[in-house]
């Protein structure tokens, strides 16, 4: 499958451009971190009725997000994806398809030796799929596609909706080939939203408004017969409005069931992840009014083995983002393990968008986001998450296979032999710096941590 050059990049390019206008135009800069002075990590409540299966366990711990198309872009070998993965840890992979894939079985688009690496390595594979658009060409009904309150300005992405029954099959649909084509572990899709967050009021980036929609919402909500409401009459009459809101939300929940009801009675052991969204200052009521991701609802009701926080563009696009911001996400982790206790969590971050896009913000290198991975499962995620693999190697920010001591020691939360020890016997992984001669900053199977190498 042949994609336009922005595609691939995802984040990196189209939407960081996009969205850097849109925010702006909108009055949604990204804020400042937001300080919280006893943050709640989301270990409790509900852990002891948590299960750890094995399809589970296949995907605990860290993962990172792959665009294939990047990757072969890349020249990365299987042998080289392999080594960099251990380097970070790495136990699971999101493939990340942006285009009008269907499903079926395309040996370009997922070359065999690279699946065959990954399964050998014992590394579990996500399909990871766009819930609401396409990017680059789309054979796609065109009456499918959400209407937004102002054109949407770029040709390269084309936005569906969840009110349309034949989109809601043809994502079913595909789910299906894919099972009936690969082996994978999981199937995921981000994005599950209609667009945007505080854009009702600012650059029209909100839909979808179109008559489909509002005619499917009139006859339901207000009743059968009656001449449809105008999106400007129901956003002006508060009552109307929060039926709106009940409407969209029902419509991601009913997406989310039927994808999981189809992966499920093919192949029971896969797992199913719903991708929410994390935000600072952003509420769990606010998100469902925005995006329409009632995720309490989605944590609850459709009983997804796995629940992401996507980091919303608002925060990763903050060039003073601090690696521990995930903090600020406890509220909103919280409230889905109490929805439904059984759920693991997981957690995404941005790692290499905004440093490309913006040559002049620092990048976050591995110092900035493999302790973003170490304090995430600390905190109680089950797993986490980056964009982008391939990408990060391009700018130069993955860890690098230059450990020529490989011998297990002490791993210490700092430089100083009188600190905590965090495993008495780890073999470094990568080296990410140095301080003196002596003491390396490593990653390892535990973590961050220094050895001291003499």
């Amino acid at each position: 499958m042949k994609k336009n050059k922005l595609v691939s990049y995802w984040h990196a390019l189209l939407y960081v451009g996009l969205m850097a206008g849109f925010i702006s135009s909108c009055g949604t800069t990204a804020p400042d971190p937001q300080v919280i002075s006893t943050p709640e990590l989301p270990n409790e409540p509900g852990k002891e009725l948590f299960i750890e299966t094995p399809a589970l366990k296949k995907i605990k711990g860290n993962s990172i997000q792959i665009d294939p198309e990047m990757l072969y872009q890349q020249q990365i070998s299987p042998e080289m994806l392999i080594t960099d993965l251990r380097m970070a840890n790495v136990r699971s992979v999101h493939f990340f398809i942006v285009g009008n894939w269907d499903g079926s079985r395309n040996d370009q688009l997922l070359k065999p030796a690279y699946l065959q690496a990954l399964k050998a390595e014992k590394i579990a594979i996500w399909i990871m799929l766009l819930g609401n658009c396409i990017y680059g060409n789309s054979n796609l009904p065109r009456d499918w596609q959400m209407e937004f309150l102002k054109p949407y300005p770029n040709p390269g992405i084309r936005f569906y909706s969840f009110h349309r029954p034949e989109f809601v099959e043809w994502q079913i649909n595909r789910v299906k080939r894919i099972l009936q084509n690969y082996e994978v572990d999981g199937i995921e899709f981000a994005e599950s939203y209609f667009p945007e967050w505080k854009t009702l009021n600012g650059n029209g980036f909100y839909g979808d408004v179109s008559v489909f929609a509002r005619k499917m919402f009139t006859e339901k909500y207000i009743g059968s017969g009656s001449v449809t409401v105008s999106f400007d009459y129901i956003v002006k009459n508060p009552a109307i409005y929060s039926k709106w809101m009940d409407f969209r939300a029902e419509a991601i929940l009913s997406f989310n069931k039927r994808i999981k009801t189809a992966i499920k009675e093919r192949k029971a052991d896969v797992l199913y992840a719903i991708w929410g969204m994390g935000i600072r200052r952003g509420s769990v009521a606010e998100i469902r009014e925005h995006f329409g991701l009632d995720m309490p609802a989605l944590a609850k009701e459709v009983q997804p083995d796995v629940m992401v926080l996507q980091t919303a563009a608002q925060d990763w696009l903050d060039p003073k983002l601090p690696s521990n911001y995930l903090l600020d996400y406890a509220s909103l982790a919280k409230t889905l393990q109490v929805a439904n206790p059984k759920v693991a969590l997981s957690i995404q971050a941005d790692i290499v968008s905004l440093g490309y896009s913006n040559p002049s913000v620092e990048k976050r290198y591995p110092t900035w986001w493999l302790p973003f991975f170490d304090l995430a499962l600390k905190s109680g995620y089950y797993s986490n998450v980056a964009y982008e693999y391939a990408f990060a190697k391009k700018e130069g920010i993955w860890p690098k296979n230059n450990i020529a001591d490989p011998i297990s020691r002490k791993l210490y939360r700092e430089p100083s032999l009188q600190s905590t020890v965090i495993a008495d016997a780890i073999a470094p992984l990568a080296l990410i710096k140095e301080q003196d001669v002596h003491w390396k900053m490593v990653y390892t199977e535990k973590g961050l941590g220094w050895c001291y190498i003499n």
